[in-house]
């Protein structure tokens, strides 16, 4: 079956290939990735991501598919936009209004490649991609860091999302396809969903985009063969997948942490 903008996200079509998103989700917690991609575990529309969502369709020229899929969460009852959606339309005012950002979103939308890398099937999606760059579009609550507590600190946003992850894979997967000898630099067009919002184009180095790349290249194996179901995901307990299908076996014995 051919991989399309409509059938890219059913759930044949995760089980075939892996995607950033799908690396990102067995990287975070392996039980909860593959709970997703089995079928048995879905994660929460929030009101990030649809906003998201959002700002995407409207610059991939889509909005008629969002409104399809969430025009039932987009209006009142009396035909009136919520006020989320709103807000959403102040991120494309600001876009819109910012000439390097436009040139930036300029180029063939939503392009669709496939490419093995590391020895399993992936599939990408381009939000802007012109041959000379792959360009992704994103809409984040703000530019400051993070506290990451599997780094034991604060992170960039770009970090803590993954974004040098998707750009590293995007990069190689678009190589692939097209045989170029060195891959397309990476960037990032993004907007902050700040009252007055701030916005941003980034390119990723290409040293962060190759120790991404690595990371992906060290943990992809194993993962596959969870996927695959030869050996068993470990949990996190800490993710709501984790939290909601958790086992008591015994009590614990509560401990007082004495400060050093």
């Amino acid at each position: 079956m051919e991989l399309t903008n409509k059938n890219y996200f059913d759930r044949e079509m995760m089980r075939r290939y892996w995607s950033v998103s799908a690396f990102k989700s067995f990287n975070k917690c392996e039980a909860s990735g593959l709970a997703e991609v089995s079928g048995e575990y879905q994660r929460e529309l929030t009101d990030a991501l649809l906003i998201g969502s959002y700002v995407d369709a409207y610059f991939s020229d889509e909005m008629d598919d969002f409104e399809e899929q969430y025009g039932h969460l987009m209006f009142k009852r009396n035909g009136e936009i919520k006020a989320k959606f709103r807000d959403a339309g102040r991120l494309i005012d600001r876009i819109e209004s910012d000439s390097l950002m436009m040139n930036y979103l300029t180029g063939e939308k939503q392009t669709i490649m496939t490419a093995d890398l590391f020895g399993v099937d992936w599939k990408a999606k381009f939000d802007v991609y012109d041959e000379t760059r792959i360009v992704d579009l994103k809409t984040v609550r703000d530019f400051e860091d993070i506290y990451d507590s599997s780094k034991g600190g604060r992170v960039s946003w770009i970090e803590y999302w993954g974004y040098d992850i998707q750009g590293a894979v995007y990069q190689r997967i678009e190589q692939k396809v097209t045989g170029r000898d060195e891959p397309l630099p990476f960037y990032i067009v993004a907007v902050t969903k700040e009252k007055i919002p701030d916005i941003k184009v980034i390119q990723i180095p290409q040293h962060i985009l190759d120790a991404a790349f690595q990371l992906v290249g060290a943990k992809i194996d194993r993962f596959d063969l969870i996927k695959q179901g030869l050996v068993e995901p470990i949990r996190c307990e800490r993710c709501d997948y984790c939290k909601a299908t958790k086992k008591l076996k015994e009590p614990e014995i509560y401990e007082i942490n004495e400060a050093i």
